[in-house]
């Protein structure tokens, strides 16, 4: 059998070279260069449906695991922006915690206010209206008493404008 494969005009002249002495390592070293370097393909990778195909059965053992540390760097990458995400969102959560407590703290203290402030309004108006009451024939004492010599409708007239 052999002397029919030596008859066929290329593969005689191939096995005779890969037999000698100086053939087989290169032979040998071919086949693992082949093997962990792959048939480079070049572009033909890019075509949409048949180049991933022909690129897992052409492609050698780097290019397979550059393709796997490829696969987990981008796993990784996008576990760490989930949790990035989550971590942003829980934070956003607890401003907007704090954002509602501080709003809900305002509209008490100026519920609390307005009840305060209306208060105060309805003594400023008790007390202007006793300072400004009937007065006694003679009381002079009375006259010179802080508040006496403005009437509360002037009064208020003023503090509208601002005193």
């Amino acid at each position: 059998m052999s002397a029919a494969l030596y008859a066929i005009p290329y593969i005689g002249p191939f096995l005779a070279f890969a037999t000698s002495r100086f053939g087989l390592p290169l032979i040998v070293a071919g086949g693992i260069v082949l093997f962990y370097e792959g048939v480079p393909i070049g572009p033909l990778r890019d075509i949409p449906w048949a180049g991933p195909k022909l690129a897992s059965l052409v492609d050698g053992r780097v290019d397979r695991e550059y393709a796997a540390g490829q696969l987990n760097e981008r796993l990784l990458w996008q576990e760490q922006q989930r949790k990035a995400l989550v971590k942003m969102e829980a934070k956003a959560k607890a401003k907007q915690v704090e954002i509602d407590a501080a709003a809900q703290e305002l509209a008490d203290r100026r519920d609390a206010d307005t009840l305060r402030i209306a208060d105060l309004e309805d003594r400023i108006r008790q007390q202007k209206d006793e300072d400004n009451g009937p007065k006694a024939a003679g009381d002079t004492v009375g006259a010179c008493k802080p508040g006496r010599g403005i009437p509360a409708r002037l009064s208020i007239g003023i503090d509208a404008v601002g005193r």
